[in-house]
This record gives C-alpha cells, sequence and structure tokens, in this order.
C-alpha cells in the first residue's frame, strides 16, 4: 500500500479525540434524524436541529463536512440563487408591495398580517384524483391558522377558511390578509366577509406569484417535505395526511428564519414576552 512502516503504526495506535467523538455522536444523530424524515434536511435546518435538540453547538462547516464523510445527502431541493427582483409599477391593491419594488413580508407582531391560497394535491391511483387545500398563515410566527378542502377553488371554500381562522383564532381578526386575484378571491361573498370585520384586503399583481410568496414557499415545502412521501389511495386519507401535515409543519418543522423554533413555539414565546 506504498504506506511508510511509522505511519502504519501510528494509525494502529491512535486514541479518537474528543472532537472526533463529537463528529460521530452528530453524525449519528444526523443520521437517524434524516433516516426518520426521508432526508428532507439540509444543512441549514440540521444545524437547528442539533443546536436546539441536543447538547452540541455547530456550525454550518462542520456539519457539511460531517455529511460529506457519512455520505449524506438530503433528498430535496437544491439552493437557488436569488434572482434580481423585477421593479414593476406600483399597484394600490398589494398593500405588502413598498415603493422600491420589494415587499413588506415581516411584522412585528402576530395577526398583523395574515397570506392565503389554495393548492391542488393528488391522491387515488396515479394521482388521478384531485383535492383543493385552502389555507391561512400569519406572517410573523408562519403558522397556519387554519385550512379546509373541497374539490374545487371556489368563493365558499376560501370564506369558509377565512371564518374557521377566525374563530381557531378565539376571535382575534388581522389587520390585513393578502391573497392572489384568482376569482374566489376577487368574489362578492369574500370580501363581503372581509369588510364585515373591518379587514383590508390586499392582493398580488396579475401573474405575479413573488407578491404571495411566503404562500408558495409553504406549499413548495409540504409537498417536497411531506406528502412526496406519501400515496393517498381515498380522499379520507388525503384528509387525514393534511391534518397530519398541518401539525407537523406548526409544531414539529424547525426554521431558521424563527430562530431555530416551530411556528407555535415561536407564537408562545411572543406571548410570554408581552405577557
Amino acid at each position: 500500500m506504498e504506506l511508510s512502516r511509522a505511519a502504519y503504526y501510528k494509525w494502529l495506535g491512535h486514541e479518537p479525540t474528543v472532537h472526533e467523538l463529537e463528529n460521530q455522536s452528530i453524525y449519528e444523530y444526523i443520521k437517524q434524524l434524516e433516516e426518520t424524515n426521508h432526508y428532507i434536511f439540509g444543512v441549514n435546518r440540521l444545524v437547528t436541529y442539533i443546536n436546539q435538540e441536543t447538547s452540541y453547538q455547530v456550525g454550518p462547516t462542520r456539519v457539511r463536512n460531517i455529511m460529506r464523510r457519512g455520505n449524506i445527502k438530503a433528498s430535496i431541493r437544491v439552493a437557488k440563487h436569488d434572482r434580481q427582483a423585477e421593479k414593476k409599477e406600483f399597484v394600490l391593491a398589494n398593500k405588502l408591495l413598498t415603493a422600491d419594488a420589494g415587499h413588506d413580508f415581516h411584522p412585528s407582531h402576530p395577526n398583523e398580517v395574515w397570506v392565503t391560497d389554495c393548492s391542488e394535491l393528488p391522491y387515488g391511483v396515479n394521482g388521478t384524483a384531485r383535492l383543493r387545500l385552502s389555507a391561512i398563515k400569519d406572517l410573523y410566527d408562519h403558522s397556519i391558522v387554519s385550512w379546509k378542502v373541497a374539490s374545487t377553488e371556489t368563493a365558499d371554500l376560501v370564506t369558509d377558511t377565512f371564518k374557521a381562522a377566525i374563530k381557531n383564532n378565539h376571535g382575534v381578526k388581522p389587520g390585513l390578509i393578502h391573497s392572489d386575484q384568482g376569482s374566489s378571491y376577487t368574489s362578492g361573498r369574500y370580501n363581503t366577509a372581509l369588510a364585515g370585520m373591518g379587514i383590508v384586503h390586499s392582493m398580488s399583481r396579475p401573474g405575479t406569484p413573488g407578491d404571495n410568496s411566503p404562500m408558495e414557499s409553504f406549499w413548495s415545502h409540504i409537498k417536497t417535505e411531506f406528502f412526496a412521501f406519501e400515496q393517498p389511495l381515498s380522499e379520507i386519507e388525503m384528509i387525514t395526511l393534511i391534518q397530519k401535515c398541518i401539525n407537523w409543519y406548526n409544531n414539529e418543522r424547525r426554521q431558521e428564519t424563527l430562530n431555530g423554533m416551530t411556528p407555535v413555539e415561536y407564537r408562545n414565546h411572543t406571548v410570554e414576552e408581552t405577557a
């Protein structure tokens, strides 16, 4: 093997250092976490979980090296470089659009701004059936306040989702709710419900999904990190999985942008600070 005798005996008598032993323990934790969760975690998410749920404090470089040596790779999205924001004409209907064509997606308190949208989820043999999921998200802590399902997106579906959010939130209403300009969100029934409670309705510009990117991000996360590994055959099974998924997202999925907390932890932490 073209090794010197001295190098061989040095290797033979090597005692693992404390750092090496820690790396082995961290590797075993990462391996178990990834295997349990279909390898959905990248470096940054793993750093969050390790620092929050173990006695170790690590950085991205250390985790990346451990993953590389252990041949652990995430099964989902590869990060893409941000594109330069396209400046478009300011539209008054979009209350979250700033003067420089940016977005104000960071309210300072819960229930200031909610965002909402609908997305289609397939189920059945070969995924031929479809169920429409409507959800409302609080921009402050990223929690899903309410959700409803129907076979198609209608004014009734999005209005019922809004009413359920008010009920789930113990009657506390947001100052503003943002959606796209789909027919269900521009309907008289939905807008009458908002106006009746004095809630401002903000809407995305046509053909600009980035105006509601917080909801687009939510759909992306649940589809790539949860539903990509499930194959429900019936509507009942799909609804059960949706309930499980929302609970996982709100109570178990830690987020770097929430200081490593889950949405519910972050919301409760805010309540405790202001109490």
